[in-house]
Parts: structure tokens; sequence; C-alpha cells
């Protein structure tokens, strides 16, 4: 009579039957069901902490950047080629100015060169790896975001805080931050926080449609949302960091005027005594605006 199952020469079945090929493959699946969330946890850790050095490297530059020229980097510098009213007549970012002090003094020499003398020269066709956090989705890795039609535009994930790093406008009113102008605290003060480097949000802010790009060398008044800031449209309580906002569609929540995080627990920033933390989701909006100014002498609360 056949055998359904040949035997070896010992009388041990040679091969696996349905059933234990089925009970195996299940097992596998359990197994890799239960690794995947661990390999998930390990990626986010690994992208959060690419991202905290990025912003501390940030917040060291701006120290540097303080030490040779005896002010911080304006949040922005708003100068077109011809007013001789603008500081240095050279317009940019904070980002834009820190760029010799996060070892991209060559990209510094391109905007330097010649009458390019700003950041014209520079905010398309340039990504900066230091600028980008593997955290944010809406930010290429090579942070160059393609917008059809128009070019590459250099994008990033951070953003400074124009409230503690100060302004350049056409205007009488400016704000130049040195040290001593931190008066409640370099510990207390957010230099940069994390931001959603694309907002396809056609309704935000109002006045203005199509995408919103976090430009690092942008630094000027004409187009706003342009700029890598936060607390400069909306201030005090308003102006809390937005968590996990949408960002690819017309309609999206993203709002390019506020800081913004990836992630459901809190937005990563660098203060202004080079530290890097995680603030809360869930703290006040009030301290957290509190945080921002550099010399409103208000205490934070408990659940900074």
């Amino acid at each position: 009579m056949a055998h359904a199952r040949q035997k070896s020469k010992a009388g041990v079945p040679s091969g696996f039957t349905l059933i234990e090929l089925l009970v195996v493959i299940a097992i596998i699946a359990i197994l890799i069901g239960l690794l995947l969330p661990a390999v998930q946890k390990v990626r986010e850790a690994a992208a959060r902490m690419t991202s905290q050095n990025n912003l501390k490297q940030m917040a060291l530059a701006t120290h540097n950047y303080h030490d040779a020229n005896n002010q911080f980097p304006l949040a922005w510098n708003d100068w077109d080629g011809s007013d001789s009213a603008a500081m240095w007549n050279k317009a940019g970012s904070a980002l834009f100015y820190i760029l010799p002090y996060i070892e991209q003094d060559n990209l510094a020499k391109v905007a330097n060169k010649g009458s390019t003398n700003y950041f014209w020269s520079v905010y398309t066709n340039y990504g900066v790896k230091p600028f980008v956090s593997p955290s944010d989705p809406s930010c290429p890795s090579n942070g160059l975001y393609n917008d059809a039609g128009w070019g590459n535009y250099g994008v990033t994930s951070y953003a400074a805080n124009f409230q503690a790093l100060g302004w350049w406008f056409k205007t009488s009113n400016n704000k130049v931050m040195r040290m001593t102008s931190l008066s409640d605290g370099t510990s207390n003060t957010i230099f940069y926080a994390e931001k959603t480097a694309v907002c396809l949000n056609n309704a935000i802010p109002s006045g203005y449609s199509g995408a919103k790009y976090n430009i690092w060398a942008y630094g000027r008044t004409s187009w706003n949302e342009w700029n890598p800031v936060f607390g400069y449209q909306i201030t005090g309580a308003a102006s809390k960091f937005q968590v996990n906002p949408t960002w690819a569609a017309t309609n999206s929540s993203c709002d390019p005027r506020l800081a913004s995080s990836p992630r459901s627990a809190g937005i990563l920033v660098a203060l202004g005594d080079g530290s890097g933390r995680m603030v809360s989701a869930g703290v006040d909006p009030n301290t957290w605006w509190w945080a921002c100014t550099p010399d409103g002498g208000e205490v934070l609360s408990s659940n900074w």
C-alpha cells in the first residue's frame, strides 16, 4: 500500500506536510508582526536623535556667529539689492547666516560672490543636509522640493524664533539681538524649532495661494510664508506649535506661520544655551509663548 508521505532510510519523514508548513508560516508572520513595531520605534528614535542633533548644531553655530559678529544672526534681513538702509546689504535668514559655522563655508562663498551678496543666489538648487530632518515627511532627503514650473527650492525642516534672534526691516522697526538681550535667560529661550518644510494648504495664510515652502535661505517680507521663522505673524498663546499637521493636499491642516512637529509626543527645540529638548504636546500655550520671548520677564510654568 502506497504511503502519502515518503520516509528516509531511518524511518523519519523526509518533508513537511501542508499543515506543518502553514504553521511555520504563521509563526514567522507572528514574529514579524512582533518585530516590526520594535524596528519602527528604533527608526523613529534614530530620526529623532538626528533631528535633535541638527537643532543643537544650529544653536551652537548661532553662538559662534555671535562670537564673530557680536550679535545673533537675524531671523531675517529684508533687502532686495537697492536699499542702502538694509543691514550689511545682505538679505537672508538666520539659517543663511550660520552657513560657515555648520561646515557649509563653500555654500556661503557662493552666496557672497561678487554682486550676489544675498540669499537669492542660493535659495534654489541648494539643499543643506543639516537643515533636513528625517522625521519630516514633507522634506525630500536632498533638501530640494521641486515645484513644477518654478524650480527646486532649498527647503528646511526647521525654523528660527523670530522673537529671540531679531529682525531687520526696511523701516525703523528693527531689533538686533545680543547675548545681553536675553534677559529671561538662555535656558528659558527657544532659538530654533521644527517646522514642516512644505505646506500645500491653499487657505493659509489669507491672501496667498498654492504651496508654501520653508526655504532655508529666504529672508524677506514679500513672501512671508517662505521665511523659515515662527513667532512672527502669529504671536502670544495662539502661536503654539502644531502636532502632526497634514501637508500634502490643498486643504491640509498645516499653517506655515507656526512651528510644527511630525510626532504626537511633542516638538524638538534648541534653546539659547545650546541645549536641546522635547517640548510636550500638552504644554500650556502661554508657556510656549513665554519660552519664545527672550526678554518678557515671564516665569515658565511647571509644565515646561
